[in-house]
């Protein structure tokens, strides 16, 4: 055996424990059920989408999830590249809020998949200075989405221009049980329709799970109306609460959520009523009325349940409206809930995820009674079936007609952060420029760039007085400044040449095997109109903020070994040779380091313009405050 053959057996026994130990920790780690949702978001990822919504019911197991999909971008490496340590750091996981107990949580979950680099929006910037030195992520998984949909949420905005601008090949996954924004925006003129062409999957849990649907058909959920919502308030349910707790025959707990300035008139209503001051925790910090020395953690609240279970008694724990999400009480304390209160009045996501979701689970207890807001349980029901229908489809126009009838139908005040309902119906213009006055494209020409020789003559390839004068300025550009030099950044700027929309190709942007890439783009549009078809010329602009396809009458994709990304540590900031070589075959043109690729405007289209109008109508219509930054 030659040593060459001696090093790629090697190189293939080492991949393979790789790709074992992987296998072997999604096995033993996750359920079938958290796997295949994986496995769908990532086929989702290799079939073009840059972004996927996972919607993953309260407490079904978001962190297995999460674990198979960094197993999964890990097992996707080619044999040579899941050997190589320096590209071992490969899957960012974000917690969106700053919160440190629940990044540990994090870090456990996720300990055995070693390529996860879990920090918080907080410290993004760090974790991807200090983590990601030799390659930049190639997945980011960002937990519990709907936290910082708000317009306010700076963080998530630099998430965001960190994906379009700084790493254009990374995938994003959001993971959430309400994440109503990043759905909403997808059916809507936002980046993740346009830009990261998002998928949505619906993880499917097993039988044995117990959410809020399920809930809801066991009549486990009693109706609070906003007047009977105060628990400090004297109602029929309140007693009938209390009652249900000192009455329970064996063991057990109960929650009440309240704003965190009647945490300790709560507990003196609970004392009035007979409960003795040891069964009673107020879970908080520097609470109103509170001394700190009556103040408990979860952690002590979990171990006062232990200590009373021995003696068969029963615990009842006070928590206020800034009780942190993501705690998981564990399947035992969820079995022998007796009962829970939840005073909030606000969104569907802040019902769902307070005291009811933190019920559920992978239990059988169907007797605990939930008094909470029934009509954003019965919101929350209508969104999941819908979800559950259309799971692993990337169309979401039909959520925004879901939306409108979940507003109609049941007296709700918003979905998350990033939405909040309107009393009335208002008209809002969109953040973008109106694009919808839509041409038709009048056909294109590839040219080789010849910036050797600056008085080449273009007449030999167009006649057309508007492609010459952009391939002159196009040429201008590049050997500007004694050019050609690789540069970052180009643009053609100013009034007498913003009327062409130009892409400078460089080695990121030029292929990445998905349809969204420079190459892809230029092979779909020149084959149908090759074949003939009509071809939006919108579509082959794609405006960007502050722009509209009305104002260009020239697209330009300029394919060239001068255009430098901004990426500093991606492996090819520009084009080469044999890229050149490719996009100059493909394009049936002759081979130089610069090929321009033009395509002109054509015939204005009334019907396609009319039935966007129309759409846009029917959007901007509407009781839905979207302020989200999806």
């Amino acid at each position: 055996m030659t040593n060459h053959s001696f090093r790629l057996n090697e190189s293939m026994n080492q991949a393979e424990k790789h790709r074992e130990y992987l296998e072997k920790i999604v096995s033993s780690d996750t359920f079938e059920h958290q796997q295949h949702a994986a496995q769908r978001a990532f086929s989702h990822f290799e079939e073009g989408s840059r972004a996927v919504v996972i919607t993953a019911e309260m407490q079904s197991g978001k962190s297995g999830i999460a674990l198979a999909l960094a197993a999964l971008q890990r097992l996707s490496l080619s044999d040579t590249d899941i050997c190589e340590r320096s590209k071992l750091k490969d899957t960012l996981y974000l917690v969106t809020m700053a919160d440190l107990s629940l990044q540990e949580q994090a870090k456990q979950d996720l300990a055995k998949c070693n390529n996860v680099v879990v920090s918080n929006f907080t410290n993004m910037s760090f974790a991807l200075s200090s983590n990601f030195k030799a390659q930049p992520p190639k997945l980011i998984i960002i937990d519990e989405c709907h936290y910082g949909a708000g317009a306010e949420a700076v963080r998530y905005a630099k998430v965001f221009e960190y994906l379009e601008k700084e790493n254009t090949n990374c995938k994003v996954a959001f993971i959430s049980a309400t994440p109503f924004s990043a759905l909403y925006s997808a059916g809507a003129d936002s980046i993740l329709r346009h830009n990261f062409k998002t998928s949505l999957v619906f993880h499917k849990t097993s039988d044995e799970y117990l959410g809020i649907r399920e809930m809801h058909r066991n009549n486990q959920i009693v109706k609070l109306t906003e007047e009977q919502r105060n628990f400090c308030d004297d109602s029929l349910l309140r007693k009938r609460f209390i009652r249900q707790f000192k009455e329970h025959p064996s063991s057990g707990w109960s929650l009440i959520r309240v704003p965190s300035s009647q945490a300790s008139l709560a507990k003196s209503i609970l004392l009035e009523n007979g409960i003795a001051e040891e069964q009673i925790m107020v879970i908080g910090q520097k609470l109103v009325g509170v001394e700190e020395s009556d103040l408990a953690s979860i952690d002590d609240f979990k171990r006062e349940y232990e200590a009373a279970a021995m003696f068969d008694d029963k615990v009842i724990a006070i928590t206020v409206a800034g009780f942190r999400a993501g705690i998981n009480f564990g399947q035992e304390m969820k079995s022998t809930l007796i009962n829970t209160w939840d005073s909030t009045i606000a969104n569907i996501a802040a019902i769902v995820q307070a005291n009811i979701g933190r019920a559920c689970g992978y239990h059988c207890n169907t007797q605990a009674k939930h008094y909470t807001n029934l009509d954003a349980i019965k919101a929350y029901s209508d969104l999941l079936n819908h979800l559950e229908l259309n799971s692993d489809k990337s169309d979401f126009e039909g959520l925004h007609t879901v939306f409108e009838d979940i507003c109609a139908k049941y007296d709700v005040r918003g979905f998350d952060r990033g939405i909040s309902i309107a009393p009335q119906v208002e008209y809002t213009a969109s953040r973008k420029k109106d694009d919808s006055k839509t041409y038709l494209t009048g056909g294109y020409i590839a040219v080789p760039g010849k910036l050797i020789d600056p008085t080449f003559d273009y007449s030999l390839y167009t006649k057309n007085q508007e492609l010459l004068e952009a391939i002159n300025l196009i040429r201008a550009e590049l050997l500007k400044d004694d050019g050609p030099l690789r540069k970052q950044g180009r643009a053609l700027k100013g009034e007498h040449q913003n009327w062409i929309k130009a892409q400078w190709v460089n080695g990121v942007t030029y292929d990445d095997y998905t349809p969204s890439c420079a190459k892809s783009r230029a092979l779909e549009f020149t084959t149908l109109l090759d074949q003939g078809e009509s071809v939006e010329f919108n579509k082959i602009v794609n405006p960007g903020g502050g722009e509209s396809t009305e104002d260009k009458r020239v697209m330009a994709s300029i394919f060239s070994v001068y255009n430098l990304s901004r990426q500093i540590d991606a492996f090819k900031r520009s084009m080469d040779e044999e890229d050149l070589a490719e996009i100059a075959s493909l394009l049936n043109v002759e081979s130089d380091d610069t090929i321009i690729l033009l395509y002109v405007r054509g015939d204005y289209s009334e019907k396609l313009t009319y039935e966007k109008q129309e759409n846009i109508e029917k959007i901007t219509s509407t009781r839905i405050r979207t302020d989200s930054v999806f």
